[in-house]
């Protein structure tokens, strides 16, 4: 049981210690017999008390321009080169509320694990972990429980519980990864929970209100569609072959039979893209053991006659996607 900077003792597994020194033993050459006056008296260790005061309640500016909008975003921020360097993943509160929170990790199997826990200081950014970049594809659905408060008086929020589930595509592109408010670099940020009085506007609207503004936007003219053959040529099909992206539940299932499932969609999307005369189709088949991508290569090596493959862009995808030219 390790002591966190909270005062409160959470269990840590062994292997994360560090050894600094032994503890000095002290030997006594009398056994102290116990006090027959005190065995009527309760014997209690002496109490540590923690002012729990500065940490739940610091003093914090307000901010006049945010006033009571809430807006808490998730950060991915690259160590090095985007698209291919570890990340260090930020908690962000721009809001003028302290944010009491805890985030739950859940895996594929929907086993879940506290990742992190802790307060959240109005205007400010927490980093609570380094996510290294060969396990980008492993990473967990994140379950946030966020509570909100101020010091002295303030309108009372719900407490907030939100799920956020993230492609692992999108580390692997390059142009994910945007300018922002909160880093000095280009950043992916997620938004966990967003309000505000213009949300709360939206959301007290009548029912016969928005029945008009949706017939309002159906009234207006559809101008038609037509597409020319150079387009069909330059327009790029991407096919994501994950299989978190393929079924909602695959627990069960073996690794012959995930592979199975993903390498009849991927057969089904190209002979879709034939059919319809697309040209130019990207397979994202992530990196992991090679497995998938050895599968697809094998099949288009036999199809060789009818079309021809490469690595997708690096800047984009990374080493995860194959592009088919048909």
């Amino acid at each position: 049981m390790v002591m966190n900077d909270f005062g409160f003792e959470v269990p840590t597994p062994a292997s994360e210690l560090v050894f600094i020194e032994s503890a000095p033993v002290y030997e006594t050459s009398k056994k102290q017999e116990p006090d027959v006056k005190d065995t009527k008296k309760t014997v209690r260790e002496e109490e540590v008390l923690v002012d729990t005061a500065d940490i739940f309640y610091p003093d914090v500016a307000y901010d006049n321009a945010i006033g009571d909008n809430i807006n808490i975003y998730f950060a991915f921020v690259p160590k090095g080169r985007p698209g291919n360097s570890d990340l260090d993943v930020y908690l962000i509160n721009d809001s003028n509320y302290n944010v009491l929170y805890s985030i739950i990790d859940t895996d594929e199997n929907n086993l879940s694990t506290s990742n992190m826990v802790g307060v959240l200081e109005a205007n400010t950014k927490e980093l609570t972990e380094t996510l290294a970049f060969a396990n980008i594809n492993q990473i967990p659905g994140y379950q946030f429980h966020l509570i909100f408060y101020r010091k002295g008086e303030f309108i009372v929020k719900d407490p907030v519980v939100k799920q956020l589930t993230i492609n692992p595509v999108k580390f692997f592109k390059e142009k994910t990864y945007v300018a922002n408010d909160f880093f000095d670099q280009e950043a992916l940020i997620f938004s966990v929970y967003n309000e505000s009085p213009l949300a709360a506007a939206v959301n007290e609207l009548s029912q016969k209100e928005l029945i008009q503004i949706i017939t309002k936007k159906e009234q207006k003219e559809e101008k038609p569609v037509f597409s020319s053959s150079k387009e069909k040529e330059s327009k790029i099909i991407e096919v994501d072959l994950h299989i978190h992206e393929l079924m909602d539940d695959f627990r069960g299932l073996t690794n012959a039979e995930i592979l199975e499932i993903q390498m009849s969609h991927f057969k089904t999307q190209l002979n879709e893209a034939q059919r319809n005369g697309i040209k130019r189709i990207v397979f994202i088949h992530g990196v992991g053991n090679g497995v998938l991508k050895m599968e697809i290569r094998k099949e288009l090596d036999r199809l060789k006659s009818k079309l021809s493959y490469q690595d997708a862009s690096f800047r984009e995808y990374g080493y995860g996607a194959t592009l088919v030219q048909l």
